[in-house]
């Protein structure tokens, strides 16, 4: 990197960049904690059998997924 490069660098982007990555990990951790702690936990208490196992096992990939956001 040049010295060019460095002084075009405007810090505030990354700031902003951050703020906005932060705001989208807040917003996944409602949904995944609503899914991990309310929903499965509904589910369990509600259904039995093969269904039952496979809809929890996928809302736990559903949860594991907001990772990504998260």
């Amino acid at each position: 990197m040049d010295l060019k490069t460095l002084k075009a660098i405007n810090p505030s982007e990354y700031a902003d960049a951050a703020d906005g990555y932060r705001t989208m990990s807040d917003a996944a951790g409602a949904p995944r904690d609503r899914v991990d702690k309310h929903i499965t936990k509904a589910m369990r208490q509600a259904n039995e059998g093969e269904a039952a196992t496979a809809a929890l096992k996928k809302l736990n990939e559903l949860s594991r997924n907001f990772h990504y956001t998260d």
